[in-house]
C-alpha cells in the first residue's frame, strides 16, 4: 500500500473551553464466586421511549466499552485466572480494546497513554523496535509480558490489532510468575471468535503518513454445530514517520480458533506472524562529560540527525493450543503452550553531544542477525472447597518459561562530526559483520499453590506461595562465566485480603515477595551483558477500589524495595550497590461523568531513593536513573448535544522530571501534552460505521520522552494527526 498524500496541517487549531474542576471518584462492585459468570458492568444507556405504552427500557452495557466509560470490572491474574477486580488485592489496570482503537493507537506507549501508573522507558522508535514500560520506577518487560497469560517478550515491535485488552498488574508478579521484574506485568488479553458473525475493514493513516489497512473477521462455523469458533485480523501498512526522510513497513497476520469438545471442555489454537522493516531510525543523544541537557526546543522533533539509510527489520512467528475444562463442580484444568522464534537485524546511529552549542558525534554501529526462541507453558487445576468456615478457591500447578538468545559482535564505523544547525550526511560504510557468537538462554519453572477464601460476604483472604527454579546460562566470545552462569530458587510468598467496607467501598492490603533474576549490563558498560545475580525484594500495598454513580476509582498505597542496579560512573561496569526503593500513591479513574461526558485517567506520586549503598555512597538519598516523581493522564469525551453521534475527546498527559545520573545531576525538565480528537459513528441499515480523527500534541511541545541507560535521550514526537475509517457488518 502506498504512504498517503502529504496532510497539511500547520493552520489547524483547537480551541477548547478552560478546563474541568475537580473530580470526585470513590468505586465498589460486589464480589464474584469463582464458580459463578463474571458479570458485566451495567449502565444506563438512553432510554428507548414506546410511544405506545410511554415505558423506557435500558440496555445493558457490556464492560470495557465507550458508553459504559470504558469500566472494566473484571481482569486476567495470570495462574488464578479471570477474577473480579474488586476480589484482586493489589493494583491492577485494564485498558479496554474500545479505548485503544477510539485513541488511535498503533503501539504500546500510546495504548497506555491513558494509564497514570506506566512511564515510557524505550519505544518503538528507537533502533531495536522494542517497546517497553516502567511501572512504579522498574521495567515490565521480558518475563513479564504475557499474551494470555502466556510469556510473549517483546523483542521487536509489539502488535496490537489482535488485542482485545492490555490488563497491567502494577508492583510485584513473582507470587503468580516466580522469578519476574518488580514493575509488574503486561498481559495482551487475544481477541477471541465472536458468537455471531462480524467482520470489519478499516484503514487510515498514524504516525506522520503510514498508511494502514486492517481486516477483522470473527464468528462460529455452522457446520460444526457452532462448535467451532474463529477470529483472524490481517494487517498492513507502509509510509513516511514523523522523521524526515524515514518510512516503515509492517506487515501482520493472526488467527485465533476454539472449539468446544464438550459442553465443559473448550480447546484453543491461535497463531500470529508480523515482519517489520524501518528506514531512517531516530536518534539517540548521549552527553560527554560537562554537557549539560540541552532543552528540546532547539530541536527540530522531524529532523533527522542521523541517516536516511539507518534501518530496523524483524520477523517475529507465535503459535500455541490448549483447553479448559470444567470437570465438575469442584474441579477445572486448564492447560497452554506457546512457542515463538523471532529475529532482528539493525543498523543505527549514536550521537553525542560534545558542547552545549549543538556540536555533536556520529557513529554508525550495526549488528549481525540476532535471534530469539521462547517457550512458555502451563498445566493448573483449580478446585472450589466449601469447608465448615468458608469456601476455598484453590488453584495448584505448574508454570514454565524457556528461552534461548543469539547475537554477533556489534561493528561501528568511525566518529562524524555534526551539529544541530546542519546534520552531515555521510554514506553507508557497508560494514563487514561476523556471525553469532554469544548465546544466553535462562529456564525458569514454577510450582504454585494458592488460595482465595470466602470467609464472609464481605471479607476474601489470598494467600499462596511459588516455588520458582532458574537456571541462567550464557556461553561465547566475551561471556564472563562466573557472572553470567548460575542456579537459584526459592520460595515467593503472598498474602493479601480484601474487605467490603460500605456496597460502594473495598479495602484491601497485600505483601509480597519477589525473587528477580539478574539485571543485564547495557551494551555501552565495560561488562557489556553480562548478567547480574538474582535477588530478593518485597511489596507492601494497601488500598480501596470504590464506586459512586458510574465512575470507578482505585487508590494504591505502595513501598517495594529492591536490590539496587547502576552502571559505576568511576568504571563504566554495570553492578549492584545498595537497596532500590519505591514508595507512592497512585490514583486511577474511569467512568461516565455525566450521560454524555466520561472520563479516564489518573495520577503518580512517588518517593524513589537509593539507600545502604557502598561502592558509590554519594548515591544514598538519590533518585534511581529516569524514574518519574509524578505524572498525570486525562481524557475528558464528550457526546455533543445535538449530534451524539459526534464525540469529540481531549486530554493532558503531564510527565515529570526524571534524573538522567546516578548523582541526580541533570534532569529531564516535565511536560505538559494535550491530545485531542473528533469521532463520528453512527448505524446505516444496521452496519456501524465511523470516522476517527485524533491529534497527539496539539500545541507542538518539544520535550524529551525519556532517558534509557546505555542508549541517551529520545526526543518525543511533534504534533501528529492520525486519521481510522472503519465499517462493520
Amino acid at each position: 500500500m502506498s504512504a498517503p498524500a502529504c496532510v497539511c496541517l500547520s493552520s489547524f487549531r483547537l480551541h477548547l473551553a478552560r478546563g474541568v474542576s475537580s473530580i470526585v471518584l470513590l468505586t465498589v462492585s460486589t464480589p464474584v464466586l469463582a464458580d459463578e459468570p463474571l458479570p458485566e458492568i451495567t449502565v444506563t444507556a438512553p432510554a428507548n421511549v414506546n410511544a405506545a405504552t410511554s415505558t423506557q427500557t435500558a440496555a445493558p452495557v457490556a464492560e470495557g466499552s465507550a458508553v459504559s466509560g470504558y469500566r472494566t470490572s473484571t481482569g486476567s491474574l495470570g495462574p488464578l485466572g479471570k477474577i473480579s477486580l474488586k476480589e484482586v488485592p493489589y493494583s491492577l489496570n485494564v485498558t479496554p480494546g474500545q479505548l485503544i482503537e477510539n485513541t488511535n493507537a498503533h503501539s504500546i506507549g500510546e495504548a497506555l497513554k491513558t494509564n497514570p501508573t506506566a512511564t515510557l522507558l524505550m519505544s518503538s522508535a528507537g533502533y531495536s523496535s522494542m517497546s517497553r514500560i516502567l511501572v512504579r520506577g522498574f521495567s515490565a518487560s521480558d518475563q513479564n509480558e504475557k499474551r494470555d497469560s502466556l510469556v510473549d517478550r517483546s523483542f521487536a515491535y509489539v502488535p496490537l490489532e489482535n488485542v482485545e485488552r492490555i490488563e497491567v498488574l502494577n508492583g510485584y508478579s513473582a507470587f503468580l510468575n516466580g522469578f519476574a521484574n518488580p514493575g509488574g506485568s503486561i498481559n495482551y488479553v487475544s481477541k477471541e471468535p465472536t458468537q455471531t458473525p462480524l467482520a470489519s475493514l478499516a484503514t487510515g493513516f498514524y504516525g506522520g503518513g503510514i498508511g494502514f489497512v486492517h481486516g477483522d473477521v470473527g464468528g462460529k462455523v455452522a457446520a460444526t454445530d457452532d462448535r467451532l469458533g474463529y477470529r483472524i485480523n490481517v494487517y498492513h501498512e507502509d509510509g513516511s514517520r514523523v522523521i524526515a526522510n524515514s518510512d516503515q513497513t509492517r506487515d501482520f497476520v493472526s488467527a485465533r480458533f476454539t472449539y468446544d469438545l464438550t459442553p465443559g471442555t473448550k480447546l484453543w489454537a491461535d497463531v500470529y506472524h508480523q515482519h517489520l522493516t524501518m528506514h531512517g531510525l531516530q536518534t539517540y543523544f548521549n552527553l560527554a562529560s560537562g554537557v549539560r541537557i540541552p532543552d528540546a526546543s532547539r530541536f527540530l522533533m522531524t529532523r533527522q540527525y542521523g541517516q536516511d539509510w539507518t534501518y530496523n527489520e524483524a520477523e517475529k512467528t507465535v503459535a500455541g493450543f490448549g483447553f479448559d475444562s470444567h470437570l465438575n463442580d469442584v474441579f477445572t484444568l486448564h492447560g497452554g503452550f506457546r512457542y515463538g522464534t523471532m529475529w532482528r537485524r539493525y543498523g543505527y546511529v549514536a550521537a553525542t553531544l560534545t558542547d552545549n552549542s549543538g556540536a555533536y558525534t556520529e557513529k554508525y554501529t550495526t549488528t549481525p542477525t540476532q535471534t530469539e526462541y521462547t517457550r512458555s507453558e502451563y498445566a493448573l487445576l483449580d478446585a472450589r472447597i466449601p469447608t465448615w468456615a468458608f469456601v476455598h478457591n484453590l488453584t495448584m500447578g505448574f508454570t514454565g518459561t524457556d528461552y534461548l538468545y543469539g547475537r554477533g559482535a556489534d561493528v561501528s564505523s568511525g566518529v562524524y562530526t555534526s551539529s544541530l544547525d546542519a546534520p552531515v550526511s555521510f554514506a553507508n560504510p557497508n560494514l563487514r559483520l561476523g556471525g553469532l557468537n554469544q548465546w544466553q538462554q535462562q529456564i525458569m519453572t514454577n510450582l504454585l499453590l494458592g488460595d482465595r477464601m470466602e470467609v464472609t460476604d464481605k471479607l476474601s483472604l489470598l494467600g499462596g506461595v511459588n516455588f520458582a527454579q532458574l537456571q541462567q546460562r550464557a556461553w561465547g566470545s566475551g561471556v564472563v562465566i562466573s557472572t553470567s552462569n548460575y542456579r537459584a530458587n526459592g520460595l515467593t510468598p503472598s498474602v493479601g485480603f480484601t474487605y467490603k467496607i460500605l456496597p460502594e467501598l473495598t479495602g484491601y492490603a497485600s505483601y509480597m515477595q519477589s525473587l528477580q533474576n539478574g539485571d543485564t549490563a547495557p551494551s555501552t558498560a565495560a561488562n557489556a551483558y553480562a548478567v547480574l545475580a538474582p535477588s530478593i525484594s518485597q511489596q507492601y500495598e494497601a488500598g480501596l477500589k470504590a464506586s459512586l454513580g458510574q465512575i470507578d476509582m482505585n487508590l494504591a498505597l505502595f513501598r517495594i524495595n529492591k536490590v539496587n542496579a547502576e552502571l559505576n560512573p568511576n568504571n563504566n561496569i554495570y553492578m549492584q550497590d545498595g537497596r532500590e526503593i519505591h514508595q507512592g500513591v497512585e490514583v486511577t479513574f474511569s467512568g461516565n461523568l455525566m450521560e454524555d461526558l466520561n472520563a479516564v485517567g489518573g495520577f503518580t506520586l512517588m518517593h524513589a531513593y537509593v539507600d545502604q549503598a557502598t561502592a558509590l555512597p554519594r548515591t544514598i538519598g538519590k533518585t534511581p536513573v529516569n524514574v518519574p516523581a509524578e505524572q498525570a493522564r486525562l481524557r475528558l469525551e464528550y457526546a455533543l448535544p445535538f449530534n451524539r453521534d459526534i464525540k469529540v475527546s481531549f486530554g493532558p498527559e503531564f510527565l515529570g522530571r526524571r534524573p538522567i545520573d546516578v548523582y541526580d545531576q541533570q534532569y529531564i525538565k516535565p511536560a505538559t501534552l494535550f491530545d485531542g480528537g473528533i469521532r463520528y459513528e453512527r448505524e446505516v441499515y444496521g452496519h456501524k460505521i465511523s470516522a476517527n480523527l485524533t491529534m497527539d500534541n496539539i500545541f507542538n511541545t518539544a520535550y524529551w520522552a525519556y532517558y534509557r541507560s546505555g542508549d541517551g535521550l529520545l526526543l518525543g514526537n511533534p504534533r501528529t494527526v492520525a486519521l481510522t475509517v472503519k465499517a462493520t457488518w
